[in-house]
């Protein structure tokens, strides 16, 4: 019986989940964020903390989904200018 070898997800793989993963989350957050607009049309009095935490879940997803999939892509990478030594890249050891 052979075995395959196990492959080690490439930066783009990485990168890709974690947006993947954000939008997921993203997307739950707006589906609660439609059942709590449901709720607050018939009537039901909802607190504000309720409101502002599915809110700040959205963009806050939004903003490092958005984030992750831009920096998924080589050719968006260039665009923004990042320091190697910043993620311990070239230091010695």
């Amino acid at each position: 019986m052979a075995t395959e070898p196990t492959r080690a997800l490439t930066d783009d793989g990485k990168l890709l989940f974690g947006a993947g993963f954000v939008f997921g989350v993203m997307v739950t957050l707006v589906l609660l964020g439609v059942v709590v607009a449901v709720a607050a049309t018939n009537g039901t009095a909802l607190p504000t903390t309720v409101v502002a935490t599915v809110a700040g879940g959205i963009v806050f997803a939004g903003i490092v989904g958005s984030g992750l999939f831009l920096l998924a892509f080589p050719e968006n990478r260039t665009k923004i200018p990042v320091d190697d030594v910043d993620f311990g890249v070239g230091e010695e050891e």
